[in-house]
């Protein structure tokens, strides 16, 4: 069971609860073709929101899906630590993963130890109720191993189906949060009442297994978000698309807050004191193949492409043209340089992920399921970056940046 209160007791939780840390003294993994000592400890993770690029074949979304779970199962065993899903709506060809819960519930049943999250659920449409329930429930049949983010939604395309207007969607997803929050607290909700939400006292289940409430995570498209989410004691997960020298005052910045801020004051019953960030990623043996394989995808996620829905995409970052030029500004190998894709040979990833654990970071999580990049390529990046990258980061104890 996690700790309730202070950040402190749960950073020791995080380093060490539902995680293979005697990974890398094993032997299974073999030796590491990484960098020398000193690096700092970084957990892995794996994310995915089902990227299906035209053209389809007539059971490309089972697939899909299929894939999704033995990349989950294949992370497990490399040593990742986490498998995180995005809730997508409506985004064909850039999100097919609309149910995250039922995806990770039955990726939960084909492992044991790898945390599963929620990167992250809408909380501007859906209700606090089945919100509650959804998560327990993963919670229950995980054991233990659920992973809460929670967001608003990149884009009005997504929410205004709902019925949700742009401008009430910061206060609606806040009377969400803070009724979810409630009825994991209290064994018997006491009810709820809100601008958007009038919700009647009721027993809400089943309950979660870890108390009162799983690890909870914000989502930081934004560099904005990071305090933010600091002062109300979440993890928060960036996006790589903004480069390590742009994200270092940021994560100074959540330090900051949630160091300073009182107890009382945070969301939940305890601080989650973690920075995550996720990048298009990929890991081959020859270091041009994969950092071409890497920004390929990175600049296809990014926007550069041609799915029908791209351009209603990245309202919350500006819009979808002023990613793109972040992209097409830069060449392969400075994206790399930036931090922006990790792609190459496991050297090279290793150096990559060396600069965004100075900045701060404590988990570097792969989107490897991106644009182009096939299944069978997943896997075998998958298993490179386990035998090669993740025992060196994994195995050093040392302090992360200030």
């Amino acid at each position: 069971m996690i700790p309730r209160t202070g950040y402190i007791a749960y950073a020791r939780y995080a380093l060490d609860a539902g995680s293979p840390d005697t990974l890398a003294s094993s032997g299974r993994h073999g030796v590491s073709s990484c960098l020398s000592a000193g690096q700092l400890i970084v957990k892995f993770g794996l994310m995915t929101q089902i990227q299906m690029p035209r053209p389809w074949a007539a059971n490309s979304e089972l697939h899909a899906y299929h894939n999704a779970i033995a990349q989950a199962e294949a992370a497990e065993g490399a040593g990742f630590r986490y498998f995180w899903i995005t809730e997508q709506h409506f985004f064909a060809e850039i999100g097919h993963s609309a149910c995250p819960d039922m995806l990770l519930s039955a990726i939960s049943q084909r492992t044991s130890r790898i945390r599963v999250g929620f990167s992250v659920v809408l909380m501007t449409v859906n209700n606090p109720y089945s919100i509650a329930e959804r998560v327990a429930t993963l919670d229950l049949l995980s054991n233990g191993r659920v992973e809460f983010g929670m967001g608003r939604g990149s884009t009005p395309y997504m929410v205004d189906a709902f019925g949700v207007g742009r401008p009430e969607e910061r206060e609606r997803a806040q009377e969400a949060t803070e009724a979810v929050m409630q009825m994991f607290r209290e064994d018997r909700f006491s009810g709820y009442k809100g601008t958007h939400f009038d919700l009647p006292p009721r027993q809400v289940l089943p309950r979660p297994l870890q108390r009162p409430h799983p690890p909870l995570w914000a989502a930081a498209s934004n560099l904005g978000s990071y305090e933010r989410a600091g002062r109300q004691g979440l993890g928060v997960i960036g996006v790589t698309r903004n480069s390590v020298s742009e994200t270092r005052d940021a994560i100074r910045s959540y330090r900051e807050a949630i160091r300073s801020t009182e107890p009382k004051e945070f969301l939940g019953a305890y601080a989650n004191e973690q920075v995550a960030g996720f990048a298009l990623a990929f890991c081959h043996e020859d270091d041009r193949t994969g950092r071409d394989m890497a920004c390929a995808a990175a600049r296809w996620y990014n926007g550069d492409n041609d799915a029908e829905l791209n351009s209603v995409r990245f309202a919350t970052a500006g819009g979808v043209e002023g990613v793109v030029s972040k992209f097409r500004n830069r060449t392969n190998d400075e994206l790399i340089e930036d931090g922006m894709a990790i792609g190459g040979n496991p050297d090279t990833i290793c150096r990559v992920v060396d600069k965004w654990a100075e900045a701060g970071l404590d988990q570097m999580i792969f989107v490897l399921q991106a644009g182009r990049t096939t299944h069978d390529q997943v896997m075998r990046s998958i298993e490179l970056i386990g035998r090669q990258v993740i025992p060196r980061f994994e195995s050093k104890t040392a302090v992360a940046a200030e």
